[in-house]
């Protein structure tokens, strides 16, 4: 197995209480039995439950020529289910982490301060973060950014919310929120963390026979019908949303953006301050804001054209924005100014979204768009962050070749999951195109370090082991909204549960 062509092969363990780092060296034997990302997680996380640990990992093919390769993973008990959680992380996150040194990342115990961790061309620092400590996420950005002297450093960090230990503040990432809906942004506050800073010059090597191979599926990508358009509004059409809905955010699109080597741009640009059309640089600090969560935005929609500005405070301040999509709506709160108003209260005051009387599952917002019993499913499990839309894009099940039952689509879904967190693909990506397979992902995983023991097979079995221990991971009590409960959602969990078992 060629691993430097996948990892750095380190381990990184920081004691908060004692602000110390350490490293271990990732061995072929934990891929060969893990293979990556969120799978390594869950072992790193077991090996240290007694200190609730948050782990940052990035997958097998994170950072390397695979197309969407793009993604990590961050694993911890959620504040909010009780349970083990995994959280995809994308735009260039995950990839700078690898790049700066680290495979994965293990958080132990609380500091007594506030604090921020520094990672660089294989050294890592525990700094104080007394100057950042109660600044917003995009003060906090900028601010270290400047002070490494990089705008390219990339971020994991949270606002003032989890600061105030808000139950529904998520991690960000860099500018931008994430597609946290476990109140991990809470985890970390809780912890003193402030931010993860990450920038490195590392590098993959990868052969001319991949090089091709990569390339020849970026080209299979591209002639899905979806990519005759870009950006996140083309794919909230492709989910069902009505575009009358999606006029005012359309109307204010500048540009879009891709995650690192994906083939879709899934990030637009919103101008908010400033006409659309805008070619210069624009003097204002922050004149918009980058649409990343399918989520977030659904269950803004009833703002309408309100609905960037109350974002982009929502991205601010390190707030869940499907959270507070469905508090606004059920306090029937829907100017934009009073929105805001209403956004700024929460980060500062926190909220419990079962005492406000707003629908959720073990504490999280719904998905916001589907109460279908597959995604009810899904939901129900809690292994995989929902904010990831909970269905094919850009076609529908039969483009996928699934059928009607509620319990094979859970799975279909979850198995997409899985794969693409524990090798490092965009879940995105794992949704929008079905010619992108699991086998072709085994294979060019396979390519990748030379391992002819990487197949469908084996990926797909290490991918339902994954949800399989950590829904089995100690956690609390399985609670659904009582609108969900039901005997069709019972038998189909169960049978749901079944196929993990094989």
């Amino acid at each position: 197995m060629d691993l430097e062509n996948a990892y750095m092969g380190r381990i990184l363990l920081v004691d908060l209480n004692e602000g110390t780092c350490e490293e271990e060296e990732l061995t072929e034997e934990m891929v060969t039995e893990h293979i990556g990302g969120a799978a390594i997680n869950l072992a790193l996380y077991k090996q240290h439950a007694d200190r609730n640990p948050i782990i940052f990992g990035t997958g097998l093919l994170t950072g390397t020529f695979v197309p969407s390769s793009c993604a990590g993973v961050m694993t911890g008990k959620s504040p909010l289910t009780g349970r083990v959680c995994h959280v995809p992380l994308s735009w260039q996150t995950a990839v700078e982490l690898k790049y700066s040194g680290y495979d994965f990342v293990v958080l132990l115990g609380e500091s007594e301060k506030p604090v921020r961790l520094w990672l660089h061309d294989e050294l890592a620092e525990v700094a104080d973060a007394e100057d950042v400590w109660g600044k917003d996420v995009w003060e906090t950005t900028d601010k270290l950014r400047f002070e490494h002297g990089d705008d390219y450093v990339q971020l994991i960090g949270i606002g003032p919310a989890a600061e105030k230990g808000c139950k529904i503040s998520q991690v960000s990432e860099s500018a931008w929120g994430s597609r946290d809906v476990f109140g991990m942004g809470l985890a970390m506050g809780e912890r003193k963390l402030k931010a993860i800073a990450m920038r490195g010059l590392g590098s993959l090597e990868v052969t001319d026979e991949l090089f091709e191979d990569c390339l020849e599926v970026q080209r299979e990508l591209r002639k899905g019908a979806i990519f005759e358009k870009q950006g996140l509004v083309a794919l909230l059409e492709s989910l069902g949303v009505d575009a009358s809905d999606l006029s005012p955010i359309q109307q204010k699109v500048h540009r879009h953006s891709a995650s690192f080597n994906c083939a879709y741009a899934a990030n637009t640009f919103l101008m908010i301050d400033e006409p659309a059309d805008l070619l210069e640089e624009s003097k204002k600090d922050e004149p918009g804001i980058l649409l990343t969560d399918p989520a977030g935005v659904i269950s803004l929609l009833f703002l309408k054209e309100g609905l960037p500005v109350v974002l982009r405070e929502i991205n601010r301040l390190g707030l869940d924005p499907v959270a507070c999509g469905a508090l606004l709506e059920k306090e029937g709160v829907t100017g934009a100014e009073d929105a805001v108003k209403r956004v700024q209260s929460l980060a500062d005051q926190g909220v419990d979204l079962g005492e406000a009387g707003v629908e959720n599952v073990q504490g999280a917002a719904p998905w916001p768009l589907s109460d279908a019993l597959e995604a009810r499913l899904i939901q129900a499990v809690s292994v995989f962050s929902h904010a990831v839309p909970l269905s094919p894009l850009g076609g529908g099940w039969e483009d996928a070749s699934v059928g009607d039952d509620p319990a094979e689509r859970a799975q279909w879904w979850l198995d997409r999951m899985a794969v693409s967190s524990i090798l490092g693909i965009c879940p995105i990506a794992a949704l929008l195109q079905p010619t992108f397979t699991i086998e072709k992902m085994a294979e060019l995983g396979a390519k990748t370090v030379d391992w002819e023991d990487l197949t469908a097979e084996a990926l797909l079995e290490q991918a339902r082991k994954l949800v399989r221990e950590t829904h089995a991971q100690e956690g609390a009590t399985d609670t659904v909204p009582s609108s969900w409960a039901s005997a069709d959602l019972d038998g189909a969990l169960e049978k749901l549960k079944q196929s993990w078992d094989g």
